[in-house]
């Protein structure tokens, strides 16, 4: 922050102390605790939006939008362990969703665009891995996180083909639809942009935008899979917000990918990373599997 600029937003304000959490500057003032953070983009029409449709989990501004700086009130969260915490965490997306959702004609152009940079990036991705692997099969000695790798390149492959078979399914699905669900995506999710206090609000609202309704489940899942249970969140998401068939397909494809390893770092690191991608696909699998099955029986 910029001292002069900074000074002028707090001088009406008795500070008592300064401290960070999370990366955030909280000050405590005479009148209470305020969080202050660099303002990134004007919110002041998304947050007149939220009000409009009664969505009440935003945490609002104490300031005026004029200003180059957002200051937050400061809430104090209740000690829950991280399932707890996610667990109001998806409830309050889902009356995101449910409050925000609007219907509009399909775009085909979008359409199209969706699924040529999703076969895209699976090209990209089985072709990476495949050379790879015949890099990797060359060597004499494997390090542990090449030979970890190797173990498991099969599920990759799987992982690939599967997206790519669902992809394929939703393509045909979509074009032929009329309308499509788009709502506010918070597009940002994770255990720290929300507040589980006296109240519950999603903050950190900088990447929103309107959009399909699956990337925001999605988004919270490739960013928390590692400490969460995602099977029981998603059955709270869905128990007040149904996914359609298409997106659902979709929603199956996306998370199937997995991401990409690159062996750059050190030894301890880099296998630490190839874990990390075989929890992913593990879970992953277990999570459609479960998903997949579910959503047969209701279509039979």
């Amino acid at each position: 922050m910029k001292n002069k600029e900074e000074n002028n937003i707090l001088k009406n304000l008795s500070i008592k102390n300064i401290s960070y959490f999370n990366h955030t500057k909280i000050i405590d003032t005479k009148e209470g605790k305020y969080a202050i953070k660099v303002k990134k983009k004007d919110k002041e029409e998304l947050f007149n939006y939220l009000k409009s449709k009664n969505f009440n989990h935003c945490l609002l501004l104490e300031n005026t939008t004029r200003e180059p700086f957002e200051i937050y009130r400061f809430i104090k969260e209740n000690h829950l362990s991280p399932q707890e915490k996610a667990s109001s965490l998806v409830y309050v997306l889902s009356m995101l969703h449910i409050k925000t959702t609007t219907y509009q004609e399909i775009n085909l152009d979008n359409v199209k665009k969706v699924y040529e940079e999703t076969i895209e990036k699976l090209n990209y991705l089985n072709n990476y891995y495949y050379d790879l692997q015949d890099y990797i099969e060359t060597k004499i000695y494997m390090s542990p996180a090449e030979y970890l790798l190797m173990r498991n390149i099969s599920k990759i492959y799987s992982a690939l083909n599967f997206s790519r078979n669902i992809l394929e399914k939703w393509y045909e699905e979509e074009i032929s639809n009329k309308k499509e669900r788009q709502v506010l995506l918070h597009n940002n999710l994770t255990l720290d942009h929300f507040l589980n206090g006296e109240e519950l609000y999603l903050i950190n609202w900088d990447c929103a935008k309107r959009g399909l309704v699956i990337y925001d489940f999605l988004n919270f899942y490739q960013n928390e899979y590692l400490y969460l249970e995602m099977e029981s969140l998603f059955d709270i998401y869905k128990s007040k917000y149904q996914y359609t068939h298409t997106e659902f397909l979709l929603f199956l494809s996306l998370i199937s990918i997995p991401p990409k390893i690159e062996f750059t770092k050190t030894n301890y690191i880099n296998t630490l990373e190839v874990k990390r991608l075989i929890i992913y696909l593990e879970k992953t699998n277990h999570f459609i599997s479960k998903e997949y099955k579910e959503n047969k029986k209701t279509d039979e």
